[in-house]
């Protein structure tokens, strides 16, 4: 059967069969890179002094000095409170400490700091937001996380919506029937 002769939505179930960054929602969202813009952070000294203190509590959160590292990241937030980045990086740290309902709180402030604009910071924020909530079982408000951040241009974003898209779902698991021989393909 030539590509040709398929329609644009079929083409577009078939790439991403083979291809699964590749999205569908309920229209094939588009394949962008990076196409938010740098967080377009000022030179200021605060900014800098966030910056390099949620740095340092990165390499403390690597060696294992948890505490060490929420107390650092905790003063980068408050050099630049208008940081989006700086609560992004704490709200990491809370995931990684099972502290997930302060970790809501600091992506909740990223994402009021970032409303409206196309950053890192944003895309970043909702695709913690949507890693929470897909822990706590709400898969369609992740998967409204994950299609804004993917929208930003998150790789990342755009591989958890097809994971949460149900008719890939359905898809793969009728492939894969397909593929180890069954003759009678269950749904």
């Amino acid at each position: 059967m030539a590509l040709d002769n398929l329609s644009e939505r079929d083409k577009a179930v078939l790439r991403s069969i083979f291809d699964p960054t590749v999205t569908i929602a309920a229209d094939v969202v588009e394949d962008v890179k990076d196409q938010f813009v740098e967080d377009d952070e000022p030179a200021t000294d605060d900014y800098k002094e966030s910056a390099a203190l949620c740095a340092e509590g990165v390499r403390l959160a690597e060696s294992g000095k948890l505490a060490e590292a929420l107390e650092t990241m905790t003063r980068g937030v408050q050099a630049a409170p208008e940081r989006a980045a700086a609560y992004n990086d704490r709200a990491q740290l809370l995931r990684l400490m099972q502290k997930d309902d302060e970790a809501t709180a600091d992506i909740d402030r990223a994402l009021s700091l970032t409303v409206g604009k196309k950053t890192r910071a944003r895309a970043l924020a909702l695709c913690q937001r949507g890693v929470l909530l897909r822990k706590r079982g709400a898969d369609d408000d992740a998967r409204a996380a994950f299609t804004e951040a993917a929208k930003l241009g998150s790789s990342f974003a755009k591989k958890q919506v097809v994971e949460l898209n149900p008719y890939a779902a359905l898809c793969n698991q009728m492939l894969s029937q397909v593929m180890r021989g069954e003759k009678d393909i269950k749904l």
